[in-house]
């Protein structure tokens, strides 16, 4: 039998299936992922879960669903969208006790599967599209939600870098879609999201926990109460060549600045990700990191200061919050300590608590079935198949010359300020 990543590995038609039976839990859970590429389908596939949730052809309204799931012991059936790079992702998820825990021992796998098929492929509709009242409604509810946004002010100034260090890129498409293309989506959009994804989604089926001996059988009956899959490839990301270094300067009624600096890694293979992610580790994961010691404990020009990537798009994100009189000097100091780190000046215990931070992650994640599902599926999009212990090991095996050079051909390419709409600022 083929495995992956710890897994059983088989192929039901055209869908890859993963599953671990582990007897430490006494529930399961179940995850149907469909991918397909970021683009202007954003904010009609960020508005399906909520609309997917207010009714099906069975239980015409959501507290009529409600109640299905309470049936089920605590059962549930969930529907999410996610970005994952320049990719959207429909995550349908089912989770549950497993029956022979329950009294009189349910199949509590098909029936947590059934009510995912009746949200998944038979939502309460009225012709071509949802209710009109329902979906005025969720339209109003996400509209508001990202005009609220705003309120958290990291959040806000992450999402414009973005949008403005990718603009032209499918990278610069918000989770939800953004605003503009959320107030002028019609009740038929987020149907056709629907079908789209069912249909041309480039689809992974995992499942964990106590599982049934016949959960390939199960399973094969479920998939075929879906739309028949023509799926359709997800293309690379795209890559952009050095440029000079742009900037972008927003004033609002705020108090403390944002800095969100944009770099972005030059194209590699997935082996290089680790020393990647210990080196923005090194720099600025944490307070063991050099920003946080140099910038905000030694030099006190921040009020955070952090550092993060995204390996899926290969790019290197610093934000602080600061004074906005400090932003050219911490800029200047997060050049500089890039550098340092580039040419190796950083001692072994600095590199031995980046890994152990990253480690103890790693070490926690088979304690959850939700992570390692998680943990799974970001491996089979590396295609790298190695369960966590051995993915930590990788880690504790990298060498500090190898972090120096994950951090070779790294260049900025856009420098965001949010600062107060008045050059007085207070803390």
């Amino acid at each position: 039998m083929q495995a992956f990543a710890g897994f059983h590995r088989a192929a039901v038609g055209s869908v890859p299936v993963l599953w671990r039976h582990d007897a430490r839990f006494k529930t399961f859970r179940l995850a149907l992922l469909l991918r397909r590429p970021l683009d202007g389908r954003a904010a009609a596939r960020a508005l399906l879960p909520d609309l997917l949730l207010q009714g099906t052809a069975r239980d015409p309204s959501r507290s009529a669903l409600m109640r299905r799931m309470e049936s089920l012991y605590g059962g549930f059936a969930v529907p999410a969208v996610s970005k994952h790079g320049e990719t959207h992702v429909l995550q349908a998820t089912a989770d549950s006790v497993a029956g022979q825990f329950l009294p009189d021992g349910p199949d509590q796998m098909r029936a947590c599967l059934a009510l995912l098929a009746d949200i998944l492929h038979r939502p309460r509709l009225d012709g071509a599209g949802f209710p009109a009242d329902v979906f005025a409604r969720e339209q109003k509810n996400q509209a508001n939600a990202v005009r609220a946004e705003f309120d958290d002010k990291a959040t806000y100034a992450r999402r414009q870098a973005l949008a403005l260090a990718c603009e032209g890129e499918p990278m610069a498409i918000p989770e939800h879609g953004g605003l503009p293309a959320i107030l002028v989506l019609k009740r038929e959009d987020p149907e056709r999201a629907r079908q789209d994804f069912l249909v041309r989604g480039q689809a992974l089926l995992m499942a964990m926990g106590a599982l049934p001996d016949d959960l390939l059988d199960t399973v094969a009956g479920w998939l075929a109460d879906l739309p028949a899959p023509a799926p359709e490839p997800v293309p690379d990301a795209v890559v952009v060549p050095p440029r000079p270094r742009r900037a972008t300067l927003e004033r609002a009624d705020i108090q403390q600045s944002k800095l969100v600096m944009v770099f972005r890694f030059p194209p590699a293979s997935r082996t290089a990700w680790p020393a990647r992610r210990l080196f923005a580790n090194l720099l600025g994961g944490g307070p063991h990191a050099r920003l946080f010691k140099e910038v905000r404990e030694k030099r006190s020009l921040a009020y955070s200061i952090a550092a993060g990537v995204d390996h899926h798009k290969g790019l290197l994100t610093i934000a602080a919050g600061l004074d906005e009189t400090a932003a050219d000097t911490v800029e200047a100091l997060v050049h500089a300590e890039i550098a340092n780190l580039q040419a190796g000046r950083f001692a072994a215990t600095e590199l031995q608590t980046a890994k152990a931070g990253i480690v103890s992650g790693l070490t926690a994640v088979d304690d959850s079935i939700a992570a390692r599902l998680t943990f799974t599926f970001e491996r089979w999009l590396e295609g790298v198949d190695r369960e966590p212990a051995a993915q930590a090991q990788v880690y504790a095996e990298v060498a500090a010359p190898a972090v120096a050079a994950a951090g070779a051909g790294l260049w900025l390419d856009h420098v965001y300020l949010l600062a107060p709409a008045s050059t007085k600022e207070t803390s």
